[in-house]
């Protein structure tokens, strides 16, 4: 403002006359078309905010239906949860009445359970045998159609006068898992009961402002919510519905609410102008709608219309203001240039992310610009109230002044007071250890009216100096202003430079966490796979184990069969030692000496295979079967025998397998998780075995009780006199990262998990040894040797 007081008296003297008019007929072209565009963005942007408002009051509607439905989708998937339970299965009230109380007092939401009777009678778990029928009930039909359904609103037949929202699902039964459900018809009919209220406190949170209201529409355009209880019907209330309502705009909007439509409407209601959005539940066969007032949803406005004020107020002074800019234009033509100089040069440091090119690109530019004889930046320490000189611009022919410099007398904490000030202050170069005589005694004379010294604070917090020298006179307001521009500049690219470096080591820890999450991502995958597998294991097992013991079991009375009938044709060869012809020949063409000889030892061979295959389905069922919660007790003996079994395959003949039990008491585990580690670790030993071929493949496998501190421990150890593991492996095999190209043999899981597993899991160690001791000179070079140990609690 004191540049304009001063040019001012100046622009009215009628200088640059033809210029002027020229520029105020550019000026008064510019602002007609800037009213025309402004006229037509404010009618667009007024009508984005209304319809950003309106998509507003829509998602808020939105929201609250979606809470809504996902309550009664939540009730209706625990009701059709409870109906494929064996105690409601069993249709046998006396079964089912203590699991449906529990599951009242564990489902908070149901005020009681019905379980219903194709004929319609039922029993609840307030009153047990109820003695009304409900086969009316348009719930009990649909749930007897098959489908889980949410009623509309009803009087309590149980509950009298108490309105109600019955959630019914069909109840099938145990033979029908396996057939086509539409082919069946349900054997009766479960029902929970909701209180209307939870769904009306839900609605009545849904709000805009003062004045709205939210209501809630059955299939008929009954209301179910209101705020109005005079309107609100249910199935043995009637009501009124929306549809024949005498206003005509109300009637519309219930009309397209029952359609199941969703929108946002400006209407009239009630003689008031209201927005009215609406949408439909997916879990019901409602439709829930909010009022909002007008002025409620275009509340907006006003700022903008107060904006748009201003912005008229503003463009006003800045009409004004251009008029006076014409006349600056020719009188700072001078230091426009020298803006445009600064503005390159401000380009420049903030150009670069490198500190050091950045802080010699500044004092360069600088001494060139003011045609200085130094140009100088240093870093402030304030607790030796030094300052350490270390970029420098010094004119041809005079000594560089580089290094940290300090007042005589020590610190004595008033150096950065006497630069702001800017005194006269004769600068000392500080001794160093290899500092040479001539650099001791150097020194900078900052002469009073010869230099500006002008502060830059960095992000950090770290005070540094832009300096400028000269032999003239020097730090006038114009050149100050300079300077403190260029400092405001160097400021922000000091921190863009430090923020760069930070952010450098940010990404390089990110990389590195993003290298542990894909790992940690490799295992996830892979243990949702064991996971998968185990499952698929467990039913494929599941579903052998009936035929085969069907056939097991069968194969004894089939024996006993034989038996009988070989014993009876013995008798008659006895009896009969002379046949007729006829069976003398057939005796003959059928070798029955042969098939009385061969017979038994066939059923005795398919005996030994079903009970072989029984065996493994049973040790693929315990290695497959997910852990349960809470830990068991488990023998570990047979549960590596079972993975033995299941391992049968691998071991080939000439791997010989050594066991070396010791008896062993339950151990609480869960023993799942330990079957997992063991057949890791088996597999292991066998894939390690692979590479030995003109020698003795051996796997030996150990359990014992140790003592230990603080309690004593079940060892087991598994070892195999294959190839060693390499030293350079062995520290870190139990690492997420630990693997290498020479360890990728392993088959099993993941050693790191193995090892959370035993550690984290069951408090036990993990660790290896390899070569084994006892086999550090045999030929395969030492073999490996795996301990678990696991307490024994």
């Amino acid at each position: 403002m004191w540049k304009l007081t001063r040019l001012l008296p100046a622009g009215l003297k009628g200088e640059y006359h033809l210029g002027y008019k020229t520029a105020l007929l550019i000026l008064g072209g510019t602002i007609l078309a800037a009213s025309i565009t402004g006229c037509i963005s404010y009618q667009s942007v007024r009508r984005l905010i209304i319809t950003k408002s309106e998509r507003n009051a829509l998602l808020e509607v939105r929201d609250r239906a979606n809470k809504i439905d996902r309550w009664l989708g939540t009730r209706k998937a625990e009701i059709e949860i409870l109906a494929h339970t064996p105690p409601v299965r069993s249709m046998n009230w006396s079964v089912a009445e203590p699991y449906l109380k529990s599951e009242v007092n564990r489902l908070q939401e149901f005020q009681h359970f019905a379980l219903i009777d194709p004929d319609g009678s039922y029993f609840t778990t307030k009153v047990g045998r109820a003695l009304i029928n409900v086969s009316d009930r348009q719930h009990f039909k649909k749930a007897m159609a098959g489908e889980v359904y949410v009623s509309d609103p009803t009087i309590s037949r149980t509950l009298k006068g108490q309105s109600i929202v019955p959630i019914s699902a069909p109840v099938w039964s145990n033979s029908a898992n396996s057939l086509d459900k539409t082919a069946q018809k349900p054997i009766g009919v479960i029902n929970g009961v909701i209180s209307i209220d939870r769904i009306a406190q839900v609605v009545g949170k849904l709000e805009y402002g003062a004045g709205t209201y939210a209501f809630v529409l059955n299939s008929q355009g009954v209301p179910i919510v209101h705020p109005d209880a005079r309107l609100i019907g249910n199935i043995d209330k009637s009501a009124p519905s929306l549809l024949e309502s005498a206003d005509a705009n109300l009637a519309n909007v219930a009309r397209e609410m029952v359609y199941q439509k969703t929108g946002l409407v400006l209407t009239q209601i009630n003689g008031a102008r209201v927005y009215v959005a609406y949408l439909p539940l997916e879990q019901a066969e409602w439709s829930i709608a909010l009022v909002i007032p007008r002025d409620n949803l275009e509340k907006e406005l006003l700022p903008f219309k107060i904006l748009a004020v201003a912005a008229g107020v503003l463009a006003a002074a800045a009409i004004f203001a251009a008029i006076v800019a014409l006349k600056l234009f020719a009188l700072n033509c001078i230091h426009s240039r020298t803006e445009g100089l600064l503005h390159r040069l401000t380009g420049r440091i903030r150009a670069s992310l490198h500190l050091d090119r950045i802080l010699q690109t500044t004092v360069d530019e600088l001494g060139i610009l003011l045609k200085l004889d130094r140009a100088i930046f240093a870093w402030y320490d304030p607790r030796q109230d030094t300052l350490e000189f270390g970029w420098e611009y010094c004119r041809e022919g005079l000594p560089p002044r580089l290094g940290i410099f300090g007042v005589l007398g020590g610190p004595s904490g008033d150096l950065a007071a006497r630069l702001h000030r800017c005194e006269t202050i004769l600068l000392h170069k500080t001794a160093t250890p290899n500092a040479t005589a001539s650099e001791e005694h150097a020194h900078i004379e900052l002469t009073n009216s010869h230099y500006a010294a002008v502060p830059v604070l960095t992000q950090n917090h770290r005070l540094g100096y832009l300096f400028a020298c000269a032999n003239r006179q020097f730090a006038t307001p114009d050149e100050v202003e300079v300077l403190e521009a260029i400092a405001d500049s160097l400021a922000i690219a000091i921190s863009q430079s430090q923020l760069h470096g930070q952010i450098q080591e940010e990404l390089k820890l990110l990389e590195e966490v993003l290298a542990k999450l894909r790992i940690t991502e490799e295992h996830l995958v892979q243990s949702e796979k064991m996971t998968i597998v185990g499952q698929l294991a467990a039913e494929v097992a599941h579903e052998i184990n009936n035929p085969i013991n069907f056939i097991y079991g069968r194969l004894i009375h089939v024996n006993d069969y034989i038996k009988d009938l070989l014993n009876i044709i013995r008798l008659y060869r006895e009896q009969y030692p002379e046949p007729v012809p006829r069976i003398a020949k057939e005796i003959e063409a059928c070798d029955l000496d042969f098939i009385s000889e061969e017979l038994p030892q066939i059923l005795n061979l398919l005996k030994i295979g079903a009970d072989r295959i029984r065996q493994i389905v049973l040790a693929l069922r315990k290695f497959s079967l997910p852990d349960e919660p809470n830990k068991e007790h488990a023998n570990l003996n047979e549960s590596i025998d079972n993975i033995l079994l299941l391992l049968a395959g691998r071991l080939e003949q000439k791997i010989l397998v050594v066991k070396e039990y010791h008896n062993l008491p339950p151990i609480l585990c869960y023993p799942g998780q330990l079957s997992q580690v063991f057949a890791s670790l088996l597999s292991n030993a066998i894939d390690a075995l692979k590479s030995l071929e003109n020698s003795d493949q051996i796997i030996t496998i150990k359990t014992d009780i140790v003592e230990g501190y603080p309690a004593r421990f079940i060892a087991v150890s598994i070892a195999h006199n294959g190839a060693r593991i390499p030293p350079e492996i062995q520290h870190r095999i139990f690492d997420q990262s630990g693997h290498t190209k020479s360890f990728k043999n392993f088959t099993g899981l993941d050693l790191s998990v193995c090892y959370k597993i035993i550690v984290e899991l069951h408090g036990g160690r993990l660790t290896v040894e390899s070569p084994v001791q006892s086999q550090i000179k045999s030929q395969t070079g030492g073999g490996a040797e795996f301990m678990v140990k696991l307490p024994i609690l």
